[in-house]
């Protein structure tokens, strides 16, 4: 049946964040589906998955709804549509992505997945995502993406108390460093300076 479904778009700093959601509850039940926001595919290399596919622009053809674009990880709770192989325009991914709310699927909500350094990229999609938030792995140092994505998202106005879910940090096990502590606490400094990205 038809329905609005909400979706949430989730900035990361690493592919291997998309290990810790479940753990930070960022994504709870199976009728829930990741989005891999992107002109082309990070994650593909993450899941092996490097057959030639169009991605969410699929879904400009009559007929097609979200779970038949997905794609099951073994490792992951819920299914994920990945980015197109080879790289799509991104007319034609807004196009599409301004159908995620409506068209026809069992999904109820969908969180859109948007590296860190895309952020500003993909500023015209964000009148289309319902909230936002931040997943920061500790190890990845801060860098002038974080500002250029804060600039955007207060231009776009994203950042209010109804929408802006917090900036959530973590650190996936295979990642562990013996100076993760330090640069957890230069990233604190810096989130200092954006008192609008509250943590989470």
């Amino acid at each position: 049946m038809s329905t609005t479904r909400p979706i949430h778009c989730l900035f990361y700093s690493h592919v291997w964040t998309i290990y810790q959601l479940e753990a930070l509850g960022l994504i709870k039940t199976e009728d829930e589906m990741l989005l891999e926001l992107g002109l082309g595919s990070r994650f593909a290399d993450v899941f092996g998955r490097h057959e030639k596919r169009r991605g969410l622009v699929r879904l400009l053809r009559p007929g097609m709804n979200l779970h038949m674009l997905a794609y099951q990880p073994q490792s992951l709770n819920v299914p994920i549509i990945l980015a197109a192989n080879p790289p799509t325009t991104m007319d034609s991914l807004i196009a599409a992505l301004s159908l995620v709310a409506t068209v026809d699927s069992p999904i109820e909500k969908v969180t859109a997945l948007v590296h860190i350094n895309d952020g500003a990229l993909f500023a015209d999609a964000y009148p289309l995502m319902t909230d936002f938030s931040i997943v920061w792995d500790v190890v990845d140092f801060p860098n002038a993406a974080l500002q250029t994505l804060t600039e955007a998202l207060v231009k776009q106005q994203c950042l209010s108390q109804n929408t802006w879910k917090g900036f959530h940090l973590c650190n996936h096990p295979d990642r562990q460093l013996p100076e993760s502590k330090t640069r957890e606490s230069m990233l604190r400094n810096v989130l200092n300076d954006f008192p609008v990205l509250n943590l989470a």
